[in-house]
């Protein structure tokens, strides 16, 4: 046998150190802990995110819904006007309906911007809180305390 086999048949036998062994151990379950904390903490990032999303879902199905409730309202408007326009008697009688009809939709449109506006800041508002309590409360991508 060589001088290098004779050392690591001699070596099998020899005993580990209690305080090697404990080091080891502490290691190991300290490793298990930090990863089952990283698990935890993905899981509540991966629903964090989950949860922003369903809840920009719903507002942006709840503008399509707007949005069509708009355009039928807009028509109906539309055809009320050339009634209004079709039974007018004069000139100025049409000219006073188209007016009337043109300021009550610019304020229906303004109306309709503020409201778009409101529900846009809304969904980026719930959006961010929810990424800044994800990454302050339980990111796995935190700093370490």
């Amino acid at each position: 046998m060589t001088d290098t086999e004779n050392a690591f048949a001699a070596a099998q036998y020899e005993p580990i150190p209690a305080a090697a062994r404990d080091f080891v151990k502490k290691a190991a379950a300290t490793a298990k802990e930090r990863a089952t904390t990283f698990h935890a903490d993905a899981d509540k990032a991966a629903a964090g995110i989950e949860q922003t999303l369903v809840t920009a879902v719903g507002e942006v199905a709840k503008l399509a819904r707007q949005a069509q409730q708009a355009a039928y309202e807009d028509a109906q408007a539309f055809f009320s006007g050339v009634d209004q326009l079709a039974s007018a008697k004069s000139v100025g009688e049409v000219v006073q309906i188209y007016v009337d009809y043109m300021r009550n939709r610019s304020d229906v449109a303004m109306a309709r911007a503020r409201t778009a506006r409101d529900l846009f800041g809304k969904v980026v508002a719930s959006g961010a809180n929810t990424r800044h309590e994800t990454i302050a409360n339980g990111s796995p991508f935190k700093e370490a305390a």
